[in-house]
Parts: C-alpha cells; sequence; structure tokens
C-alpha cells in the first residue's frame, strides 16, 4: 500500500485557495515519489498569511493555476492512502478545488493527529511542531509545504514502523473524525437526537463552548467533523460534553443566548461581538406620516424589533413593506420626491404622491404595529415539552419575558400563578425579543 503524505499552504479565509503543495508517496519506509509546486491562487494573498508562510503575491506571481497542476495531482495520489495532519483540512481543500474544476476527488483518508494521539498517548499537544519536538523530529521550514510534508513523513514513518497495523487498518476512513485525548469516537455516540443545548467543557471543568440544536447529537459530532482550525482547536481542547433538553427550539435558542451571557465562553466570541446592534422604531413625521426607522439600538428608547445586523432589520422592512403594502420612502427604504418604486408595480398604495390619505395609511400601518407588539403582550406560550407528559411555555407579563418553563400536559390552569411556580426566571432584553419575534414571525398560527 502507497501512502501520500501531503501538506498544502492556504490563503486561509472563506475562498481558502492553495498556495503551496508537497506530497511524498511512501510505502511506509522510504520516499518513492516526491512532488512539490508553488500555486498561483489567482487572488490576493492576505499579509498575516505572507507572514507566516513568507509566501506572498510576488512569490505566486508566475507560478502555475491549480487547473495547470491538477492532473498531476490526480497521477501522483491515484491508488494511494491520502495522509496529512489534521487530514480533513488539507483533503477539503483539495477537493473544493476540484470541484471548482468539475471533478469528484475521493480518496481514503488517514490522519496523522489520530495515529499520534494512539501511538504516543498523554502528550499536551499533538500540534505538528509540539509533537515533533516532543520526539525529536526535525521541521526544516515551518509553515512551508515541503518542510512540513517532510516532518509529517518521518512522523508517519516513526508510527509505522511501530508495525502497529491494526490502528493504521481501523483509522483508514472516508470521513476522519478529530478525537481530543480525553474524547473516542464511543463517547460521541452517547448523546440523543434531541433538541436542547449542550455544554463544551475543558480539563479545568470551564465551559468553553456553548450551542444548541436540534439534534444534539448530530451537531456534536459535525464539530468533531469540522475542519477548520478554530472547530479542530476547540475540539482539542474538551475534556467533557454535558448538555440538557429542551424539549423546541425556541426554548433552546433562550437558553443559549441566557448561558452565553452568563459564562461567556471561550470559543463563543462570535456570538458575544454579535449584540442587538439595530432595530426599528417608528414616529410621525410633520406631515403627519407614520414613519418606520432603522437605526443603532442605543440611539432608541423603546424599539419595536431587534436584530444583529442592519442587513438582517432591511430585509425584514422590505418583507413588511412588501406584504402589507406600505411605502418605501416611509419604511427607510427609498428616498427622493417622486412616488416609491412599489406604487409604481402598484405594491403602495400611493401615500406617497398623495393618492392614498394619510389617515387612511396611517390606520393600516398602527393596526400593524398594535398586532406585531400584541405577540408580547400575552400571558404565555405554549410549546412542545422534553417528553410526552409535558410541555414547555414561554411567560409574558405585561408584555415582559419572564422566562420560560415546563409543566405536566395534565394540567388544566394556565394561569400566570400557576405557570409562575414552574417559571425558570430569564432577563428580558433587545436580543430576547429579537429571538421571539423571529420564531412568532416564522410561526404566525
Amino acid at each position: 500500500m502507497i501512502y501520500s503524505i501531503i501538506d498544502l499552504e492556504t490563503t486561509g479565509g472563506k475562498k481558502n485557495k492553495i498556495t503551496e503543495i508537497a506530497i511524498f508517496n511512501t510505502n511506509g519506509h522510504e520516499i518513492i515519489e516526491e512532488y512539490h509546486s508553488l500555486v498561483n491562487p489567482g487572488l490576493k494573498i492576505p499579509s498575516h498569511i505572507t507572514r507566516i508562510t513568507g509566501i506572498s503575491n510576488e512569490t505566486v506571481q508566475d507560478a502555475p493555476y491549480f487547473y495547470e497542476i491538477a492532473k498531476n495531482v490526480l497521477t501522483i495520489t491515484k491508488d494511494t492512502i491520502f495522509v496529512a495532519h489534521n487530514v480533513n483540512f488539507d483533503y477539503n481543500v483539495l477537493k473544493n478545488e476540484y470541484r471548482e474544476l468539475g471533478y469528484q476527488y475521493n480518496r481514503k483518508k488517514l490522519c496523522t493527529v489520530k495515529l499520534s494521539r494512539a501511538n504516543f498517548p498523554g502528550l499536551k499537544s499533538y500540534s505538528l511542531g509540539k509533537l515533533c519536538n516532543a520526539l525529536n523530529i526535525p521541521i526544516f521550514q515551518r509553515h512551508r509545504a515541503v518542510g512540513d510534508a517532510k516532518a509529517t513523513y518521518l512522523l508517519f514513518k516513526k508510527i509505522y514502523q511501530k508495525k502497529n497495523t491494526g490502528i493504521f487498518e481501523n483509522n483508514i476512513v472516508h470521513k476522519q473524525i478529530s478525537i481530543s485525548q480525553h474524547i473516542n469516537e464511543s463517547y460521541l455516540e452517547n448523546f440523543p437526537q434531541k433538541t436542547g443545548v449542550y455544554y463544551f467543557w475543558n480539563s479545568k471543568n470551564e465551559i468553553i463552548y456553548i450551542g444548541k440544536s436540534i439534534n444534539i447529537k448530530k451537531r456534536i459530532k459535525s464539530h468533531f467533523s469540522d475542519p477548520a482550525n478554530k472547530e479542530i482547536k476547540l475540539c482539542e481542547n474538551t475534556a467533557k460534553i454535558t448538555y440538557e433538553l429542551t424539549g423546541n427550539d425556541l426554548i433552546a435558542q433562550l437558553k443559549e443566548s441566557a448561558e452565553i451571557k452568563k459564562y461567556y465562553p471561550l470559543y463563543n466570541r462570535r456570538q458575544k461581538r454579535l449584540g442587538e446592534t439595530y432595530g426599528i422604531n417608528y414616529f410621525t413625521n410633520a406631515n403627519g406620516i407614520i414613519e418606520f426607522k432603522i437605526d443603532y439600538i442605543k440611539n432608541m428608547t423603546n424599539p419595536m424589533i431587534s436584530f444583529s445586523s442592519k442587513k438582517n432589520a432591511k430585509d425584514f422592512m422590505i418583507s413588511m413593506a412588501k406584504k402589507n403594502h406600505l411605502c418605501l420612502k416611509f419604511c427607510g427604504l427609498e428616498k427622493g420626491k417622486e412616488a416609491c418604486f412599489y406604487y409604481q408595480i402598484k405594491q403602495c398604495k400611493g401615500v406617497c404622491c398623495q393618492k392614498e390619505t394619510k389617515e387612511t395609511y396611517n390606520k393600516r400601518v398602527l393596526k400593524l404595529v398594535v398586532k406585531f407588539q400584541a405577540k408580547f403582550s400575552n400571558d404565555s406560550l405554549f410549546l412542545d415539552g422534553r417528553n410526552n407528559d409535558e410541555k414547555g411555555f414561554i411567560l409574558f407579563k405585561n408584555g415582559v419575558y419572564l422566562g420560560y418553563g415546563f409543566v405536566p400536559n395534565t394540567s388544566k390552569v394556565h394561569n400566570y400563578k400557576a405557570l409562575h411556580k414552574n417559571l425558570i426566571e430569564q432577563k428580558d432584553n433587545n436580543e430576547i425579543r429579537r429571538i421571539i419575534s423571529s420564531y412568532l414571525n416564522k410561526n404566525e398560527n
């Protein structure tokens, strides 16, 4: 059997194009074939990538594009096992390059991270640099394809010569899963395929990530098969995983939001940055017409609804204008003195060009506002429970969100006092209102 030891350098980012590739084919004892090439990614290489790899736009300006070397890579890896350190990263990047050319690239895979964990247990880190340092494997030209591929080959050779063939056979797979030193694949089979919130803990018993899903097992396993560096680091630092069932997605969203604000986990930084930054409010202008306005939440005393981005707020406003035949000008979506675009296509009834009176228009707008705000005045909202014997509920009082809870299905008393006994109290905030509003708008019935 022949193994292709592969390392790629890339541009990073969403497109993540290859800038360099190195391949060493081996039978486990010696290198029998090798290939190396710089690659022109067809886009600018970020400066921070250049600082790490030394590969700049000038370095690759005369290099071949991937399509020019694609046949060479296919030939050298034909009928071989694709081997890399954190194999999913290199494999998926290469697979995406072929996908853009209209070709489906498929190879069996083997991960030297996983092989190293099995053969050299107990090490603090299994990153290539620290692993090679611990095993006295030299690395020349770190963060360059040839240097890292050569180091990976020497690591692979050291493992191969231990002649633990069972480990090799058991780990040649089509879908590699990254596993931490504390968690094996059988551990991931113990989670339910139900809705709830899950928690990743590190070895210091600290929560480092909180997530929610309608299928906890599937979502947790997806973290361990994601090739992104942030996911690999998260999984490597995870010592245990716990979960709490919620019975429905709305309570899961509310609980996840509250828990992230409470614990501020290390790997939830993106969620912490997302805040309730924009909102929609309404006012009566100098001409007596009710207008909607999209603005920062901090500039509003009582926003009608909040959003995590201006684009989301604008998309909602466009949808509301279209559904209710509102004027784009008075929805803050269009400027100018002429009739709005919606009037031209018969979506607006013409308040912008005196074809509809402001009194009639305002009456329609107020009905919409009252209907929208009434969603928060309900005493309770009932949802699926965590099992067949109960139901979940969201509790409001005078339009204020109080929290959520669960009551037996047999309970016939749904008044405030009865529900409050089973209430898990929560704080009302703009993010919570955004979650609830989004749910209610999608589930109007």
